[in-house]
């Protein structure tokens, strides 16, 4: 996943879907929730409003299942 981290960062979106589509997803959560989760954190109190349970875990799923999927078919397939 590092390797999808740093392309990301880099604008290199393609590259970092291939080196790692679950990295990158985790990748873009990071870059969009760090921020507010950060100014939450300083103000004290939720920005917009209290994460959802349901949408924390839905997230943490979907990179699961994308990643797993895409070990699978590089292994079995040779992607």
């Amino acid at each position: 996943m590092t390797t999808s981290w740093a392309c990301l960062l880099r604008g290199q979106v393609l590259a970092a879907l291939r080196a790692n589509a679950g990295g990158t997803l985790l990748a873009a959560a990071a870059i969009v929730c760090g921020p507010w989760l950060l100014v939450s954190g300083l103000r004290g109190r939720w920005l917009v409003g209290r994460p959802h349970e349901g949408w924390i875990l839905g997230l943490g799923l979907m990179v699961v299942v994308v990643t797993i999927t895409q070990w699978t078919l590089r292994l079995s397939l040779g992607w």
